[in-house]
C-alpha cells in the first residue's frame, strides 16, 4: 500500500512538472509531430479570437470609411489594414500565450528547422501554389459561365499616389501578411492540433481564413492559399516562411494592380 502511494505521488509529481515545463516554454516540453511545442492554448480561446477579430474587422473597415470617406480607397484600405494589425497583436497575445517566457517561439516566430534552400524551396513551391491555382480557377468560372464566382478585380486606385505607395506596400505586402499569419497559422492553426490533429487543423484554419474573405470570388483560392500556408507552417516549424509567401502573393497583386493601370493609362 505503502509502494503504492509513493508511485502515485511520484507520477503526480513528473506530470506537475511537465505541465511547468510545458506552460514556461522550455524546449524540453512534448513536441508535437511537427516538431512545434504544444500551445497552451485550445479551440475556446481559437473561437474567442475568430469572433473578437472579425468584430475588429467590422468595426476597423466602418471607422476608416468614417474617417477617410468612401472616394480615397488607397487610403482607407492602408488605414484599415493598419489598425487591424494593430488589434490582433493583444487578441493573439492575450487569448493565446499570455508570457513574455517563450512567447515567440510558442507563436513560431524562430529560424525554420531546415536549411535555407530547401526553405526557399518549399516557400517558393506555396507561393506559386497559390498564385497558380487562382489563374487556374479565375479562367474555369470564366469559361464555366459563373461570373458570380470570379475573383474581383483589385481597385486600380487602392494604391497610394506617388512615394505614398512605400506606405501602400508597407501596410498590404508586409504588415497584413505578418499580422495575419500571426492570427492564422500562429494562433488559428497551432491551437486547433491538439483537438483536431494536424490535418484538422489545416483544414479548419484554412477555412476560417477564407471566410474572413467575404467576397464569393475569392474564397476557394483563399482557402487553398490557407491550406498551403498551413502546410508550409507545419513542415518548417516556422512562421516566417509562411508570412514571406502570404507577402509575395500580396505584393505580386499589388505590382500587377499599378502595371495594369500604367498600361491602361497609355
Amino acid at each position: 500500500m505503502r509502494w503504492s502511494i509513493s508511485r502515485f505521488r511520484s507520477k503526480a509529481e513528473r506530470t506537475r512538472a511537465k505541465s511547468s515545463t510545458w506552460f514556461s516554454g522550455n524546449d524540453t516540453a512534448p513536441r508535437l509531430a511537427s516538431g512545434l511545442p504544444p500551445a497552451t492554448w485550445g479551440g475556446g480561446q481559437v473561437a474567442a479570437g475568430v469572433v473578437s477579430v472579425a468584430l475588429a474587422a467590422l468595426a476597423v473597415t466602418g471607422s476608416a470609411l468614417l474617417l477617410v470617406g468612401w472616394s480615397n480607397t488607397a487610403l482607407t484600405a492602408w488605414l484599415a489594414s493598419t489598425l487591424l494589425g494593430v488589434v490582433i497583436l493583444p487578441v493573439v497575445w492575450l487569448l493565446g500565450p499570455r508570457r513574455i517566457r517563450g512567447l515567440l517561439p510558442a507563436l513560431g516566430l524562430v529560424a525554420p528547422r531546415q536549411h535555407w534552400p530547401k526553405v526557399a524551396a518549399l516557400t517558393a513551391g506555396a507561393l506559386a501554389g497559390s498564385l497558380g491555382f487562382t489563374a487556374i480557377y479565375a479562367k474555369a468560372v470564366e469559361w464555366l459561365g459563373w461570373s458570380f464566382l470570379s475573383p474581383p478585380d483589385i481597385p486600380k486606385d487602392i494604391v497610394l499616389p506617388g512615394l505614398g505607395a512605400v506606405l501602400t506596400f508597407q501596410a498590404l505586402a508586409v504588415w497584413t501578411p505578418f499580422t495575419e499569419e500571426l492570427f492564422f497559422r500562429g494562433f488559428v492553426f497551432r491551437g486547433l492540433i491538439r483537438r483536431w490533429g494536424t490535418v484538422g487543423a489545416i483544414a479548419g484554419s484554412a477555412l476560417v481564413f477564407s471566410g474572413f474573405h467575404l467576397s464569393p470570388g475569392v474564397l476557394a483560392p483563399v482557402f487553398v492559399t490557407g491550406l498551403l500556408l498551413a502546410w508550409l507552417y507545419h513542415r518548417t516549424g516556422s512562421l516566417w516562411p509562411c508570412v514571406a509567401a502570404h507577402a509575395g502573393q500580396n505584393a505580386t497583386a499589388l505590382v500587377v494592380t499599378i502595371y495594369t493601370g500604367l498600361d491602361k493609362a497609355q
